[in-house]
């Protein structure tokens, strides 16, 4: 069964990556709930990539020995038209450092805003970020699991969470039906970054970069040549076992 997950937000969410897989942050409650906050402190690249199969409650799609989470991804990416009102934006932290200067209070040593850490910490750094009001996932699993371990262990998504960013102010789900085919293709386009092995023929005019195909995403391991998510492919071209809904005749 196909389940729709909405997340509305506090504020913007920033990645460094134009794209984001529910399962990223998901695995991260699964880890928490799995080997605590200390013992995600002391992963490195060098360690073997933990799934924590057994605490994720999404289902899986396997083709031989490649296989992925039954999630999609949301797209924070700067659209085609960038005139569009609701396009996405690009900031850089060391607008904060500025946002101070032009104020004499915060010039005396003993109230100046630190700028080193914290929440007014300035970066270098510009990562792109979308100020929608909500984010939706696609996902095939349990749903009122999905629920409890986000509101239980994910207060924020995205980068530079501890500045303020990706906060979620509330999530909910909804059952789906037949509305679309799963959680990962539906009408002639993948809902996530998709293994190469996942197609039954290299299709044409198709984009195939390196990229990370599931949790944890920042491990060089769970890297493969794959489909970005939001790429139009063909059905045909997709492998017979990825086992897809037959879609539903209007």
């Amino acid at each position: 069964m196909t389940h729709c997950l909405t997340i509305e937000l506090g504020a913007p969410v920033a990645s460094a990556d134009p794209y984001i897989h529910l399962d990223s942050f998901l695995s991260f409650a699964a880890a928490v709930e799995s080997i605590g906050y200390d013992g995600l402190d002391e992963l490195s690249d060098s360690d073997s990539p933990l799934y924590f199969e057994d605490e994720m409650p999404l289902e899986q799609y396997r083709v031989d020995d490649e296989w992925v989470w039954a999630s999609s991804a949301a797209s924070i990416a700067v659209p085609d038209d960038e005139q569009q009102a609701s396009a996405p934006e690009r900031w850089s932290t060391t607008r904060w450092r500025k946002r101070f200067d032009h104020d004499p209070e915060h010039q005396i040593k003993k109230t100046h805003v630190n700028v080193s850490s914290g929440e007014f910490k300035g970066y270098n750094a510009a990562l792109p970020y979308t100020a929608a009001d909500e984010l939706v996932f696609f996902f095939e699993g349990d749903a009122d699991r999905v629920v409890e371990m986000i509101e239980t262990h994910v207060p924020a998504i995205g980068k530079k969470r501890s500045q303020g960013f990706g906060r979620i102010r509330n999530v909910s789900v909804q059952d789906v039906g037949d509305a679309i085919e799963s959680a990962v293709y539906h009408n002639g386009r993948v809902l996530r970054s998709f293994p190469v092995q996942f197609f039954g023929k290299v299709p044409v005019n198709t984009p195939f970069q390196r990229r990370t195909v599931r949790p944890p995403y920042w491990h060089a391991d769970n890297q493969c040549m794959a489909v970005p998510p939001f790429v139009d492919v063909d059905r045909e071209d997709l492998h017979e076992e990825l086992d897809l809904r037959t879609p539903a005749t209007v």
